[in-house]
């Protein structure tokens, strides 16, 4: 059973914009905002928090060397990753690349034959054409020996990343990375795709200080669009400056500039919606990830770059559409797989670690995650490699980091990277069991420390006073918009509710629509998806219980009414 966690209220805070509701200042408060200025800043629709770029380690000394190659005549490469981050991340700086010369590639790796990162082979590739400056985007900060490889070819490296690194293997080369440990940039949570635009930001601050044109103001204003994408696809924190880099970015994309993107979405029919964080993270996103998941993620740098013409950006957004649809039947299919290697036995009880030679590599990541929601544990899925290693991918639950156990047991990976939340690694097949071992003993040094790790949890701002049961109140929580990692949805609780007019929907009658009748007027509509079944014997009429959900608008053909999305049902105590 899922337990429910209520955050302490605490006295009345006394700061904050007018008009604002109290329960509003409480969750800022929580979530780090705590004086009337960062508050006006983080409500505001046009937020002003950023930093300057140069307080990055090694970017004055990049946006040097970038200028001074693309003047020079060489070869500039950009070298990306295929999933939305590094696409965009690519895509952006590939675009500011060629405001300065014609001489500019890009490449991004193979899921399949590559990996993750750089790769010898690649860099091989790459130099064979005569590139002389190489510049990584959301990868790299783990890979000090192809940076080697790749200057022992005469190229010079520049590396620019978001990812964790590993001490004893930093790159020796220019090195952009928030997370460095001897970097002053005040904020750590940018994307991929944000450090890249940062490089951006000192390449238009360099050339325009010099009176050249060839980049200005507007073009790097034109790319925010890139960065909102990124920022939400890729889960990192929508704090700080994240939250004006894609506030700004969404007003971009709603202005629907770029081409490519413009044509995706007349074929997604969102032509004409206002776009939103979720419509990036469940939408845009997924497309993007699919062309590297499924086939190969060349098409999504040309459709966001929009270099071409418009029959070939038309059929770069064929491909990312076809592709969406061939992940998601691969996906189901894998999943299946996965769980019949459950049932055998043998993945492990505290740290599930599925061997799957039939699981498709490309969707392995997605299905780790779909599993870690339903077991409620890190999961990791390992499929063989033609090479007679495995290549793993793993996603962990909130509490836990699954780069830091990862590390704890580095010197068995051949490699291995990632974050909290998420990882990538190959082993080979004889050290599996160790890793299934010293994984299992990870979790039980933590759970030690924290019995309740593993049991899935909720947290909830309050339960819904009457005042707080309308839609004026749900309008002001839209001000805490886009939502997203270390900004989620708040969640609200309606305690000891009468459930009534109880409405089925769907093809399998997986959804449910029903009234929570709350003690002093008031009803609240409700609406909860593709669980009905599992909460059909609480959803009867008359039943007392207690609902937890988010409170948002419900807006249908002009109209708009209170509803609370369900995200968990009890039956009420008192």
């Amino acid at each position: 059973m899922t337990q429910w966690i209520y955050e302490k209220q605490g006295s009345k805070p006394q700061w904050g914009p007018a008009g604002v509701p109290v329960a509003v200042l409480n969750i800022l408060k929580r979530r780090g905002i705590n004086s009337g200025p960062a508050a006006e800043d983080f409500l505001a629709p046009m937020p002003r928090t950023t930093h300057d770029p140069v307080l990055l380690k090694d970017l004055e000394e990049a946006v040097t060397a970038i200028i001074a190659a693309a003047d020079r005549g060489d070869r500039i490469c950009i070298y990306g990753d295929y999933d939305a981050d590094g696409v965009t991340s690519t895509a952006l700086l590939y675009s500011v690349i060629r405001k300065l010369t014609d001489n500019a590639d890009f490449y991004v790796p193979s899921r399949f034959t590559d990996g993750y990162g750089l790769n010898s082979n690649a860099i091989d590739r790459i130099a064979a054409k005569g590139t002389g400056l190489l510049i990584t985007v959301d990868c790299g900060s783990t890979n000090a020996a192809e940076v080697e490889h790749a200057k022992s070819l005469g190229m010079g490296v520049i590396v620019t990343d978001h990812h964790e690194l590993d001490e004893n293997n930093i790159p020796k080369c220019l090195f952009v990375n928030p997370k460095r440990p001897d970097c002053d940039y005040p904020f750590r949570g940018l994307s991929g795709c944000g450090v890249a635009f940062k490089i951006a930001q000192g390449i238009q601050r360099r050339l325009t200080a010099k009176g050249d044109d060839r980049f200005s103001k507007a073009d790097l204003n034109s790319l925010l669009d890139l960065v909102a994408i990124s920022t939400v696809a890729d889960v990192v924190p929508l704090l700080d400056e994240n939250r004006t880099l894609v506030k700004y970015g969404l007003r971009i994309l709603n202005e629907r500039r770029r081409p490519g993107l413009r044509i995706l979405l007349e074929m997604l029919d969102l032509q004409d919606k206002k776009l939103d964080a979720d419509n990036i993270g469940f939408i845009l996103a997924p497309h993007i990830n699919s062309l590297g998941r499924i086939e190969t993620a060349d098409a999504g740098v040309k459709l966001l770059t929009g270099l071409c013409t418009e029959d070939e950006l038309r059929s770069y957004a064929k491909m990312m559409v076809d592709c969406n649809i061939k992940r998601r039947s691969i996906q189901e299919d894998t999943k299946n797989i996965c769980l019949e290697e459950i049932k055998k036995g043998g993945c492990g009880d505290l740290f599930t670690i599925i061997r799957a030679p039939g699981a498709h590599e490309g969707v392995a990541g997605i299905v780790a995650g779909s599993l870690k929601e339903s077991l409620y544990r890190p999961v990791c899925i390992v499929t063989p490699t033609e090479n007679g290693v495995l290549k793993g991918t793993g996603r962990c639950v909130p509490g836990m980091d699954l780069h830091e156990m990862l590390s704890e047991c580095g010197d068995i990976f051949l490699r291995y990277g990632g974050h909290a939340g998420a990882c990538g690694f190959t082993i080979t097949e004889e050290n599996l069991p160790l890793f299934r071992e010293r994984s299992r003993d990870a979790v039980c040094r933590r759970l030690a420390v924290s019995e309740d790790l593993l049991q899935e949890k909720i947290v909830i701002e309050k339960a819904l006073d009457y005042e707080e049961r309308t839609i004026q109140f749900a309008e002001s929580l839209e001000m805490l918009e886009p939502y997203g990692e270390a900004n989620p949805k708040p969640l609200f609780a309606l305690e000891g509710c009468t459930v009534k007019n109880v409405y089925r929907m769907g093809s399998e009658s997986q959804h449910v629509r029903f009234i929570a009748s709350c003690d002093g007027g008031r009803d609240v509509p409700c609406v909860l998806f593709r669980r009905a079944d599992e909460f059909a014997d609480l959803l009867q009429p008359g039943s007392t219980v207690d609902v937890a959900g988010e409170l948002g608008i419900n807006a249908f053909n002009g109209s708009r009414k209170l509803q609370l999305t369900v995200k968990d049902i009890k039956r009420n105590q008192q």
